[in-house]
C-alpha cells in the first residue's frame, strides 16, 4: 500500500471518527436538555421526533409506555379518514343520550338526531369530543377493530383496549390504552406521508390538526412562531399525564418533522403541567432541523 492510499484512508478514519463524536455530543447535550426538564418538573418525558425531509431523529425513552389519552383521536381519525372515500364519511350516525359521555360539547348538542363521519370527525379533532371519537372506534369495530387497524400500519405496540373516557385513566402496571411516542409517531407519520392514502382526505386531517387550538401551549408554544404546526393534545385523568402528538413544517420546508412529547408522574395524583410539553419542544426542535 502507497504513502498516498494510506493517507487517504488515515483522514478517512479521523473523518469517521469526528462525525461519531460530534453525534455523540449531540446526543449527550438533547439529554442533558431533557434530565433538566424532568428533574424540574419531577416528570418522566418521552420523546421522538423524526425529520421526514433529512432523515434527522432524536429519541429519549421513546419506547417508554404511556396513556395515549386523546393524541389517538389523531389516530383514529386519520386511520377512518385513510379506509373511508369522501362519499362514506356522509355516512350518518345517531346521537342518543346513552351515547353521551364527559367533555362532548358538539355531540350533546346533537341528541336525538345525527351527524356524518366528517362532522364527527371534525368534532373530535377540534373540539376533543369524547362522544366523538367513541363513534369514530366504533365505526372502525370499536378497541378492537382500533388495534387490527394499527397493527395493518405496523404498529404492534398500541394497546387500545376502552372507550372515552375511560381510556384516560392511566395505570403503571398495565398496558392498556399506552403508547410509546416512537409508536405514535412512527403511525402519524404513516397516516400523514404515505402515498397510498387518500391526498383530499389526508389535507382534512392536516387542516383540523391546525386549527385544533386545545394544543396552543404544548409543542406550538416551544418551536418558533414561523412554524407551520398542527397537533393533537392529550391529558390524562392520573398520574400527571399530558402528551402532545404533531406535525411541524419549518419555514420554507416542504416534508414535516412527525413529534411525540409524552409525560407522566409517579404520584396517581399528580398534576400535569403545559410547560413540560412546550419546554421539551424547545428543546427538542433545535436538533431536528
Amino acid at each position: 500500500m502507497n504513502t498516498y492510499v494510506k493517507k487517504i484512508m488515515v483522514a478517512l478514519i479521523l473523518s469517521s471518527v469526528c462525525l461519531i463524536s460530534l453525534s455523540f455530543v449531540r446526543n449527550v447535550t438533547f439529554a442533558k436538555d431533557i434530565d433538566k426538564i424532568e428533574h424540574e418538573y419531577d416528570t418522566t418525558v418521552g420523546v421522538y421526533g423524526i425529520n421526514t425531509e433529512n432523515g434527522k431523529e432524536y429519541k429519549h425513552n421513546a419506547n417508554e409506555r404511556f396513556a395515549f389519552a386523546s393524541t389517538y383521536k389523531a389516530i383514529a381519525s386519520g386511520i377512518l379518514l385513510n379506509n373511508y372515500s369522501q362519499v362514506d364519511l356522509n355516512k350518518k350516525v345517531q346521537i342518543n343520550q346513552a351515547d353521551i359521555v364527559a367533555n362532548s360539547p358538539v355531540t350533546e348538542q346533537h341528541i336525538g338526531k345525527t351527524m356524518s363521519l366528517k362532522a364527527l370527525i371534525k368534532a373530535s379533532m377540534l373540539k376533543s369530543d369524547n362522544t366523538a371519537n367513541n363513534k369514530i372506534i366504533e365505526e372502525l369495530g370499536g378497541a378492537t377493530g382500533l388495534k387490527h387497524e394499527l397493527e395493518l400500519l405496523g404498529d404492534y405496540v398500541s394497546a387500545p383496549q376502552r372507550l372515552e373516557p375511560e381510556l384516560n385513566y392511566f395505570d403503571p402496571h398495565s398496558t392498556a390504552d399506552t403508547t410509546t411516542p416512537q409508536a405514535a409517531a412512527t403511525t402519524l407519520k404513516h397516516i400523514l406521508t404515505s402515498n397510498e392514502n387518500n391526498k383530499s382526505n389526508v389535507a382534512l386531517l392536516k387542516q383540523t390538526m391546525i386549527e385544533n387550538e386545545t394544543g396552543d401551549t404544548l409543542i406550538k408554544a416551544g418551536v418558533p412562531k414561523s412554524y407551520t404546526v398542527g397537533d393533537k393534545s392529550g391529558q390524562g385523568l392520573t398520574y400527571a399525564t399530558r402528551n402532545d402528538l404533531a406535525f411541524i413544517y419549518p419555514k420554507n420546508q416542504t416534508k414535516p418533522i412527525i413529534l411525540a412529547i409524552y409525560s407522566k408522574q409517579d404520584q396517581k395524583d399528580g398534576k400535569p403541567n403545559d410547560k413540560v410539553i412546550s419546554d421539551s419542544a424547545k428543546a427538542v426542535i433545535k436538533h431536528l432541523k
